[in-house]
């Protein structure tokens, strides 16, 4: 009887301590973090050695596994239901969105207070009901324009949509396949063209969703903004075809040299200084024009995310706190090559940002403000988003002919039913 109480005894004084193990990481549980895979491979070697030193010097286990973007949905899915998820995840901030509404996430408001993150990161990083994303970068959107087309014509580099118009009509060339504007606007399934139209509608003073989560899209000042924007494509100052590009399209178009103007991230500025050396030293970077009311960058990027039913948190969040340490951080960045803008304070203190040719993407990254903005981030608004009802209203006037308010109170009617109103 003796025995059997000391035996009882020595195994409730060991609970604590594999516990604790199995949180820390190493002899009761390995440090899992997914990664996705990013264009510039220097990212994930990057990451892969830190994470590694990280496990060396804190005699942790760790594993460092790299997903396909398009997979990683999927596995992670996977994974959540048979309760073996990894203990971090690095995705795009709607995925992580998506999982903190499923109720998957640990709060991450330590680490938050722990690195000196940027106001706009964090109000990327938002998600109503609590702090469970953590920014890791801010995807630039710039503007792209052909200052040598708008030198040849002496003319100011356009900073207002309205001179936008203005200006695309004196460079418009199309019987010489050269289209002063190249904005896609077909409904594919990517973010750039929901982004811009919904760019336009808040610089003209509409408002999508409310910050109460309420749908206000149905407006004056939303009509006029589409109404702009259906001119642009109706009086032929961008390309036919463009009014059902994808996201691929203007990429395309403006590394043809066919197309005078486009926004986008900075994969085609690196493409043209790779491929196309002279069309790379005369395009300008600029901050997203400024409508009547305002200037709106609607950005995405990058987050770090904890499981809960991952078996290293107490490790994961030292980590990632490690990760974000500032020179190791800022140099990460720079090897992004400006495809990437840095979401911890200070991060930006370089000569590389002050680069002409960088100068552009920290200038939108200071004014971006979230896709679903002014709406409380949450799963619904993220699905609104996605489901690019903003793209199609304009589609639905210019490919259809339809009465500019009838579409209008059709995209009413998509948002109010994606967000249960």
């Amino acid at each position: 009887m003796k025995r059997w109480i000391v035996l009882v005894l020595l195994a409730s004084l060991c609970l604590p301590v594999f516990g604790n193990a199995s949180q820390e990481g190493g002899a009761g549980g390995k440090l899992v973090l997914w990664d996705k895979s990013e264009y510039v491979a220097a990212y994930n070697e990057a990451s892969k050695a830190r994470i590694e030193t990280f496990g060396r010097n804190n005699n942790v286990e760790v594993e460092y596994v790299i997903v396909p973007p398009n997979d990683l949905q999927a596995k992670l899915l996977a994974a959540i239901e048979a309760r073996n998820p990894p203990d971090i995840v690095v995705t795009d901030d709607f995925l992580a969105k998506r999982f903190a509404g499923m109720d998957q996430l640990v709060d991450v408001s330590d680490i938050l207070k722990s690195v000196k993150f940027t106001k706009a990161s964090l109000d990327l990083a938002y998600i109503q009901g609590g702090n469970f994303l953590v920014p890791l970068t801010v995807f630039p959107a710039g503007r792209y324009l052909r200052k040598d087309v708008w030198d040849a014509k002496g003319l100011p580099y356009p900073t207002t949509w309205q001179q936008i118009y203005d200006q695309a009509k004196i460079v418009n060339d199309p019987a010489r396949d050269f289209y002063a504007l190249g904005y896609p606007m077909g409904a594919s399934g990517g973010g750039d063209a929901e982004s811009m139209v919904r760019s336009v509608i808040l610089s003209h003073g509409g408002i999508p969703v409310d910050k109460d989560g309420k749908v206000t899209i149905n407006s004056r000042q939303t009509l006029e903004a589409l109404n702009f924007i259906v001119k642009l494509f109706k009086e032929g100052l961008c390309p036919p075809s463009a009014i059902t590009w994808d996201d691929m399209g203007n990429n395309t178009a403006y590394l043809a040299g066919s197309v005078g103007t486009i926004f986008n991230t900075p994969s085609v500025f690196n493409q043209a200084r790779n491929d196309n050396p002279e069309l790379y030293k005369n395009t300008l970077i600029m901050a997203y024009p400024a409508g009547p009311v305002g200037q709106f960058c609607l950005l995405g990027g990058n987050a770090v995310i904890i499981f809960k039913n991952g078996k290293a948190t107490a490790a994961a969040k030292k980590y990632i706190i490690d990760f974000f340490e500032i020179n190791f951080y800022k140099d990460l960045i720079l090897k992004m090559g400006g495809m990437w803008m840095p979401v911890v304070e200070g991060a930006d203190n370089d000569p590389f940002w002050a680069l002409p040719e960088n100068k552009g993407w920290l200038d939108n990254a200071k004014i971006g403000v979230p896709t679903t903005y002014p709406a409380p981030a949450n799963d619904l608004t993220a699905g609104a988003f996605a489901g690019q009802f903003c793209v199609k209203a304009v589609q639905r006037i210019v490919l259809q002919n339809q009465d500019p308010q009838q579409s209008l109170n059709q995209l009413e009617k998509d948002l109010k039913q994606a967000l249960n109103q």
